[in-house]
């Protein structure tokens, strides 16, 4: 069984690391959850440009596509969390004990500091990727390749065509990315699957 994971709002308000951990949730190497209150953040965290059936739409193909990762419970229900006061710091970890979350990734060291309190362990994005990347790289590998390929090459480059970078190149420009977006531990991973990839299959 996946382990099972909170993306909170740090995470999927970022267009490419949301991109990033949504590839892994579909190739199953972990089961993906959030709530109303974390895709509120989300909501105020997306760029100010966006329209809101753009982000309406976002939200919807978030539920269509993970079906099972929204955590809702009665609003009459009060989540009493031990040593956390924060109402955002709450909900989280409420999120993260009511849906059995083995870590929670984000990017906010308050709400990261009020998890561990409670128990909960919270993983920083680097972490993240670099658990996936470790747990199965081959799977891991195949996601990213896939998830590029379809959603950051220029439109109308698919695989096979001339266009198309070579694995290796493209989990070369992951690390570099990562590097900046992430952190250094995911970016040498990605830097290492690039450059043991034979000649034969660098394509």
């Amino acid at each position: 069984m996946p382990i099972r994971v909170v993306l909170d709002a740090t995470v999927l308000a970022n267009a490419r690391v949301r991109d990033v951990a949504l590839a892994f949730a579909e190739d199953g190497l972990y089961q993906p959850y959030w709530s109303d209150g974390i895709i509120a953040e989300v909501d105020r965290r997306l760029p100010g440009h966006l329209v809101r059936a753009t982000r309406d739409y976002l939200f919807a193909e978030l539920d269509r596509a993970f079906p099972d990762a929204r955590v809702t419970w009665p609003t009459v229900v009060l989540r009493e969390v031990p040593y956390v006061v924060d109402p955002r710091e709450t909900h989280v970890t409420s999120v993260a004990l009511l849906c059995h979350a083995d870590a929670v990734v984000t990017a906010d060291p308050v709400i990261a500091l009020a998890l561990e309190r409670s128990g909960v362990e919270a993983w920083t994005r680097d972490a993240f990727v670099t658990f996936a990347l470790d747990a199965d790289p081959a799977r891991a590998q195949r996601s990213l390749l896939r998830m590029v390929r379809r959603r950051w090459l220029p439109s109308g480059v698919s695989a096979g065509d001339e266009a198309d970078p070579a694995d290796a190149d493209l989990l070369r420009r992951l690390a570099t990315w990562a590097g900046s977006a992430l952190g250094c531990n995911s970016a040498d991973l990605l830097r290492d699957y690039a450059a043991a990839i034979r000649p034969d299959r660098a394509g």
